[in-house]
């Protein structure tokens, strides 16, 4: 064979191989021609052992993270376990992913993220990110929402106290961090207007279907959305927590504060 052919030959092959390697890639695209490609969740599969694959391609694109939460949610029902509470903590990272809320609290906050552990600091946050919450913040606030639902809340009905079953194995292994981000998203949802000089706990009476019993826990009113439910089921949580959890985390320390908690 010549060199000439030998390079033909070989050329077509890096080629041919270039072709197997981006269909791979592309899998889980639903591609049409002249179009933006959106995300065909049939071709998503998901396991335990490729979850960290999933959260690394998802970084920095929020429409590949919200078609995995879709995903997530549409297959916890015929989970059980560890893993449905593996699948629904990876399920809050991607809707956060999805918002954008990690990054801005990151740029806003600055090296010094203690800034935000008290009411003042927390509010001010609030209020410079919603400025910037991009128009997934609502779809991922609902994922939120959705998500948080799969743990069977309790006392959703008028009047009572939505909380987190006892044995919740979602927020037992869920990271604090994760938990005040997931509380960010559903504030700045069902609370979209926030001032640095309100009180939150009065707003929220005023303006959402939830209110504060003597304990000062939150309660939901009759009507009450899925993201105001899921909302009070996580700051009761946080209220509750023994174990300092949540004290010692700076998201979850400025929402105790601001909420009064």
């Amino acid at each position: 064979m010549t060199r000439k052919i030998r390079n033909v030959v070989c050329a077509a092959l890096i080629a041919a191989i270039a072709i197997l390697t981006l269909a791979a890639c592309d899998d889980f695209f639903s591609t049409s021609w002249g179009e933006s490609r959106g995300y065909d969740q049939s071709k998503i599969h998901l396991t335990m052992d490729n979850l960290q694959v999933w959260k690394e391609k998802s970084l920095g694109n929020p429409d590949l993270a919200a078609a995995l939460v879709k995903k997530i949610i549409s297959e916890l029902d015929g989970k059980s376990g560890a893993e449905k509470a593996t699948l629904q903590s990876f399920g809050i990272e991607m809707a956060i992913e999805q918002s954008g809320i990690g990054t801005l609290i990151i740029e806003l906050a600055g090296k010094d993220i203690s800034n935000i552990k008290d009411a003042d600091g927390l509010k001010n946050l609030l209020g410079a990110v919603q400025g910037k919450f991009t128009g997934g913040g609502d779809s991922a606030a609902a994922n939120i929402a959705a998500i948080a639902a799969k743990s069977d809340l309790t006392g959703t009905n008028d009047g009572e106290t939505p909380k987190f079953p006892t044995d919740d194995q979602y927020t037992a292994q869920a990271s604090a961090s994760d938990i005040g981000m997931a509380v960010v998203a559903l504030t700045l949802a069902v609370l979209p207007d926030i001032k640095a000089t309100d009180d939150l706990d009065d707003v929220l009476k005023s303006k959402t279907s939830l209110g504060f019993n003597d304990d000062k826990r939150v309660t939901v009113k009759d009507g009450a959305k899925p993201e105001e439910k899921a909302l009070a089921a996580y700051l009761n949580l946080i209220a509750e927590d023994m174990t300092g959890k949540y004290e010692k985390n700076p998201i979850t320390s400025g929402l105790m504060s601001a909420f009064k908690l």
